[in-house]
């Protein structure tokens, strides 16, 4: 019997190498912005019409599911306005969606540990097109969009012990390993693959001098066309030698580790302690701030 993985993120957790790990495994049927792997509903028609391929798992795929938000999809994406209601609201309305249509799903959620994470996402906003400073960026003063103990309760009272949690810090450090523990949860045969990094981060320059610019770019004639032009130059890094040419000539601190102080990490510490039971996150008890439940003094 076929079955069904939703993949729902944590986005910047290695979305694209497992989707490209997805897409090319043979057991496994996945395509890029398409629903347990058909594109539409004319390749299930075709399938239908052809021979049994004998998937034992079909994906679907989209890291957004965590942080459900209006533009998905899109590379223009209104900052502004999210979507209607908070994230927790948008993140439940998100898990019924799927429950209700997928009701014997399996689910892989992908963490990231707290600093690590709050640095990554910022250099995905600053790719579309943010302008606040990350000392300024408004997650930082509110709710800790990393919960992740709440989203995992959330899905598991949904779908049970069908729900996958793995940490993205054995994908970054063993990438063969993650792959060794996906093919033993799901089931799946070892094929050859080769390893890669994609969509890199930002370096900590570029994540200073980019809401700069992006600043910049919002107070020049015929704003609509040159933040689309700008757009276009930020996601794909374009700008990278400009920025360190200007870097010699006026350096900026850059944005690093050290800005996500050891005070700010403790607005988020608890949100991630049920993983401490988990033995596979043992190993990254200070990425999520949970060793003091292994080392009570």
């Amino acid at each position: 019997m076929t079955r069904h993985l939703i993949h729902i993120g944590y986005p910047k957790t290695g979305s694209t190498f497992l989707q490209r790990w997805f897409a090319a495994h043979p057991q496994i049927a996945y395509a890029h912005g398409g629903i347990a792997g058909f594109r539409s509903i004319h390749s299930l028609v075709a399938e239908a019409a052809g021979k049994d391929p004998g998937y034992l798992w079909r994906v679907t795929s989209h890291e957004a599911f965590t942080f459900p938000f209006l533009d998905a999809g899109r590379r223009d994406i209104d900052l502004s306005h999210p979507g209607e209601g908070t994230l927790e609201e948008r993140q439940a309305r998100a898990c019924a969606l799927l429950a209700d249509n997928f009701p014997d799903a399996h689910v892989l959620i992908v963490t990231r540990g707290f600093r690590s994470m709050i640095l990554s996402s910022y250099s995905q906003y600053v790719r579309v097109g943010g302008t606040d400073d990350l000392e300024t960026q408004m997650w930082l003063g509110g709710k800790n969009p990393w919960c992740y103990d709440e989203l995992i309760a959330m899905y598991r009272a949904r779908f049970g012990d069908r729900v996958i949690v793995l940490p993205y810090e054995l994908l970054a450090r063993d990438p063969a390993g993650f792959r060794a523990e996906m093919e033993r949860r799901l089931g799946v045969a070892p094929f050859d693959f080769k390893d890669a990094v994609v969509n890199r981060s930002l370096s900590p320059v570029e994540l200073r001098w980019y809401p700069r610019i992006a600043r910049l770019v919002r107070r020049l004639p015929f704003r609509r066309r040159m933040s689309r032009l700008y757009l276009g130059l930020v996601f794909d890094n374009r700008l990278s030698r400009p920025i360190a040419l200007l870097n010699r000539l006026s350096s900026a601190k850059p944005v690093d580790r050290t800005v996500v102080t050891d005070e700010l990490l403790e607005a988020v510490r608890g949100t991630a302690d049920g993983l401490a039971a988990d033995p596979i996150y043992r190993p990254f008890a200070r990425d999520y701030l949970f060793e003091h439940r292994l080392n009570p003094q």
